[in-house]
C-alpha cells in the first residue's frame, strides 16, 4: 500500500522535532547557567531541561517509525498517534499536530483496508 501522505507528514513533523529539541536543549543549557531571580526562570528551565531528557529517546523512536510507516506496521502507526498526542500537548506543539494527523490517517486507513464489504 501506498503511505507517502504518512510518510512525508511523519518525516516533517520529526526533522522539526529535531529541531525544536535541539534549541530546547541549547536554551535549558544556557539557563542553567543564569542566576535565579524569579520563580518563573527556574520553572522554564526546569520544564525544558525534563521536557529535553524525555524527549531524545522518543525522537529516535519518532525516527524508526519513519522506516517502519513504508512497511504497513499498525503498532507502529499507533505509536505515532500516541507521540503525536504527547507533543500536541507541550511545547512542540506542530510536529505534535503533524504526528497525530499521519498517526490517524496509518490506523483509519489499515482499519478500511480490514473491514472491506463485499457485494
Amino acid at each position: 500500500m501506498n503511505r507517502t501522505t504518512e510518510y512525508t507528514l511523519s518525516k516533517v513533523a520529526t526533522i522539526i522535532l529535531s529541531v525544536e529539541g535541539i534549541i530546547g536543549a541549547i536554551i535549558a543549557f544556557f539557563l542553567g547557567f543564569e542566576p535565579v531571580t524569579h520563580k518563573i526562570s527556574i520553572f522554564f528551565f526546569t520544564y525544558l531541561f525534563i521536557y529535553s531528557i524525555l524527549s531524545l529517546p522518543l525522537i529516535v523512536l519518532a525516527w524508526k517509525s519513519i522506516d517502519k510507516i513504508r512497511e504497513n506496521n499498525y503498532k507502529w502507526g499507533m505509536f505515532t498517534l500516541v507521540i503525536g498526542v504527547f507533543y500536541t500537548f507541550s511545547l512542540y506543539f506542530l510536529p505534535g499536530v503533524l504526528l497525530l494527523i499521519s498517526g490517524i490517517l496509518m490506523v483509519t486507513k489499515n482499519n478500511r483496508d480490514k473491514t472491506k464489504i463485499q457485494a
